[in-house]
């Protein structure tokens, strides 16, 4: 059995077991969060046309601190979050995170993820790496492919060469400290990299990798005009690609997914919105250090220092926040679109 196929049905077997609880949750109104995901910080290494964390390069550094996380788990410790997903800006920038890891480890029933362009220097990365490895975190990287095309998707020089060596650089530690981290490499698929897809999958392959891939996305809060987005057309050729994937062993995003992605460029697939759809309204929730709490748009609805997450779902931000969902024409991320592909059918209309 392959690494992704042991990963989803541990996955199952967890959701098996914590289906009761959530669904009292939900029976009792009180607010569901299956995934929290950290901005860690506001730093970044890399400057991506396409990303959608908006914050980055706005701010002034901030960061957060192993105090600071200390204080958010006690405050959202009684919604026994699933999962907890820490991104930024670039987390392995923050001084602390090894500390950080070490103490969120055994936290969340569904795990710990660690989301790392694995850009930075060695002595950046091990430290982040070992405390991951150490406690069999998830780490994820972004490899969107090779040479200039890629330096200019990432918004930085020599992508290629540095994450590469870092790969490898991670593949060696988790054999030294016989780790059971899944490692995963994300692939964005646009226009200027579909032609090296089947070589970032070869990376895959080589060092035992899961994989995930998903379309490039450019949201409804960023400036459609910037001639810098890329995009991803539908052609012949991304059917192919798309196919040579689904044929991988360790794709690790569901085939209803991977297969509806030539239909998504070409505006063919229904609208998912967790944040539409009555069970899932608070399936993902963002968070800065300083605890203001954010959805898809990362616009702050509240903070959770001042407010419970219930009153921050009941106020005139949210609903604010909630009518520009309403209007967005949709996207196709994994971390929005699965969750709602794997329900009944009849739920997935469920979109308000």
């Amino acid at each position: 059995m392959s690494k992704s196929k042991i990963f989803k049905k541990a996955t199952l077997k967890k959701i098996a077991s914590l289906a009761p609880k959530y669904l009292g949750k939900y029976l009792t109104k009180k607010p569901l969060v299956f995934n929290l995901n950290l901005n860690a910080t506001n730093l970044c290494n890399q400057n991506c046309p396409m990303c959608n964390a908006v914050i980055v390069g706005q701010g002034k550094g901030e960061s957060i601190d192993l105090n600071q996380f200390k204080k958010i788990y006690a405050k959202l410790k009684n919604h026994k979050i699933a999962s907890l997903t820490i991104s930024g800006g670039e987390p392995s920038l923050v001084k602390e995170m090894p500390k950080i890891l070490n103490f969120a480890a055994d936290k969340f029933p569904f795990g710990v993820n660690i989301n790392s362009n694995l850009y930075a220097k060695e002595d950046i990365i091990i430290p982040m790496a070992t405390a991951a490895l150490k406690n069999n975190i998830r780490i994820g990287t972004s490899f969107d492919g090779f040479g200039e095309a890629v330096d200019r998707l990432r918004g930085a020089r020599d992508v290629s060469q540095r994450v590469l060596k870092n790969i490898e650089l991670v593949s060696k530690l988790k054999k030294e400290f016989k780790s059971n981290s899944t490692l995963n490499i994300h692939t964005v698929i646009s226009n200027n990299n579909l032609d090296q897809i089947e070589d970032i999958l070869a990376v895959a392959d080589k060092y035992s990798w899961t994989q995930t891939i998903a379309p490039v996305n450019n949201f409804f809060y960023q400036d459609a005009t910037d001639p810098n987005l890329p995009q991803l057309d539908y052609t012949p050729k991304l059917e192919k690609v798309i196919q040579i994937i689904a044929q991988k062993d360790n794709i690790a995003v569901s085939k209803d997914f991977l297969l509806n992605i030539p239909k998504f460029t070409k505006g063919e697939t229904p609208k998912y919105c967790p944040y539409l759809t009555g069970i899932f309204k608070t399936y993902k929730i963002f968070l800065e250090p300083n605890g203001d709490l954010s959805l898809c748009s990362r616009n702050p609805i509240g903070n959770i220092f001042k407010n419970s997450i219930k009153e921050i779902i009941s106020s005139d931000n949210y609903k604010k926040d909630i009518q520009t969902y309403r209007k967005c024409p949709g996207c196709w991320m994994a971390c929005f679109v699965e969750i709602l592909l794997a329900t009944p059918k009849f739920y997935q209309k469920n979109i308000s």
